[in-house]
């Protein structure tokens, strides 16, 4: 039954995988992918933050390509679950945070960019923040979706909320363990490192979605005072609290990046980092005199501006990109940057060549389909909403980008036109799948056990260490 509801998916890996087997393991980059959780652009000293301490995401940045102009989407599910498939959300069905207590998620057949690299020869790990779907329901989730070993922070887990940092709640062979005294992104970020020593004589993929910034705010370790954590002492607490954490997240980045120099593996290893969406309200960014209020949860500019950084030595020319690059363009951007054969549906463009620096086909607008059924499309200047609100944001000037300056159709009548057609086309994308059901809460745990029992894996709290 399984093999013939998923026989295309089988057939075009086996395929991939011969057409892999005739390259040398030279012609495949390795991939690192770090995200980061509620991180804006305006956060890091690379795209012109004057108040946090960001050394090594700004060292990978003065080596590499930064996208001045990349998004996600306002919230978390919602952007993993386009960077991962390709996908708009509203192809996928992602347009929501997931709660827990559903077996809503992203269906086990649509391919990732863990597919997409498998079947070219690599070999894939993943370590962080899932939250595409409950390990109660599908307790070999990452795996369904491509990755060979994976170490996940366990969140909601047989009606227990567990800890994502002190004391962490980590999936892990099917199995849930409470490391005390550890502390959670040391853990995905030793996993990570530990994987690419593992794999450093073959292709590999790590992916590392971090559950560092997201709150609750707090104060990490700070390696005996060798983090210069923020920049301005006079912060609101908040925003210094705030600092630490994203300066430790910049030390758990470094610590990727030193490992894969002392493995001689830097040349031939592509990085890229962003993060999933905004950053929090409660958080202002200093940008010289400029303060930019974080917009998470909203679709504004600062709710869905991420960073996109990309670094590949001798391959990817140094310097600023202008052109746009969402989440959903990252896998088939992969295909056209690692010469992975593209056989998946997506809503994505191959951008690769914004990266290399070359001629191509560029991104001319950014779409959304958002919570609520709220939808927007922006260009380089404006941006429409669906209920008609319309602003004049260009790219062009940073203060004005995040003015929300309001305009009115009869100012603008044919880029109101232009963007209102755009708007339309994009609304009628319709679901790629909904076979998977909303299961109520009440039989969230018998559908847990029955899933394990399918599975053959021995669930449950498992041991404290």
């Amino acid at each position: 039954m399984w093999f013939k509801e998923n026989r295309k998916r089988v057939l075009i890996g086996l395929m991939a995988c011969l057409l892999a087997g005739g390259l040398q393991a030279a012609d495949r980059p390795n991939v690192v992918i770090i995200m980061l959780d509620d991180l804006g652009a305006e956060t890091l000293g690379c795209y012109g933050n004057t108040g946090y301490s960001t050394p090594n995401i700004d060292r990978l940045a003065a080596g590499g390509a930064r996208f001045e102009n990349a998004y996600g989407t306002p919230s978390c599910s919602p952007s993993r679950a386009m960077i991962l498939s390709g996908l708009y959300t509203n192809r996928s069905g992602i347009k929501e945070r997931l709660g827990t207590g559903t077996s809503n998620c992203l269906p086990a057949h649509l391919p990732t960019f863990a597919d997409l690299l498998k079947n070219h020869g690599y070999r894939t790990g993943i370590a962080g923040k899932w939250h595409l779907g409950d390990f109660d329901f599908y307790p070999d989730h990452p795996a369904a979706h491509g990755f060979d070993d994976y170490r996940m922070f366990a969140k909601h887990y047989e009606f227990f909320a567990y800890n994502s940092y002190v004391n962490p709640g980590i999936w892990e062979n099917g199995e849930v363990t409470v490391y005390k005294g550890a502390y959670g992104p040391d853990m995905y970020c030793d996993f990570i490192v530990d994987f690419i020593e593992r794999n450093k004589e073959q292709p590999f993929l790590a992916y590392l979605p971090m559950t560092l910034v997201h709150k609750p705010f707090h104060k990490p370790k700070l390696l005996d005072g060798k983090i210069k954590h923020f920049l301005l002492d006079d912060a609101p607490a908040v925003d210094q609290t705030f600092g630490l954490m994203l300066s430790y997240a910049d030390h758990l980045v470094g610590r990727i990046l030193d490992k894969l120099d002392e493995l001689n593996l830097s040349d031939n290893t592509l990085v890229i980092f962003t993060g999933d969406n905004g950053t929090p309200h409660a958080i202002t960014s200093h940008l010289g005199d400029l303060r930019v209020a974080g917009g998470k949860l909203s679709l504004i500019e600062s709710g869905y501006r991420v960073p996109y950084i990309a670094r590949w030595p001798g391959k990817i020319p140094v310097g600023q990109r202008e052109a746009f690059f969402t989440h959903a363009d990252l896998l088939p951007s992969l295909a056209g940057l690692t010469g992975a054969p593209m056989t998946f549906d997506v809503s994505g463009m191959d951008l690769s060549h914004n990266f290399f620096n070359t001629q191509g086909v560029d991104r001319e607008y950014v779409y959304l389909a958002w919570e609520g059924g709220q939808y927007m499309v922006r260009d380089k200047r404006f941006r429409l909403h669906e209920d008609g609100r319309f602003y004049d944001i260009p790219i062009t000037s940073t203060a004005e980008r995040y003015s929300e300056k309001s305009c009115s159709i009869d100012e603008y009548p044919e880029a109101y036109q232009r963007l209102r057609e755009e708007l339309e086309k994009n609304k009628t994308i319709q679901q790629i799948d909904d076979s998977y059901s909303i299961i109520p809460f009440g039989e969230h745990k018998k559908v847990r056990k029955e899933n394990l029992k399918k599975s053959g894996i021995q669930g449950g709290r498992g041991p404290r260490k």
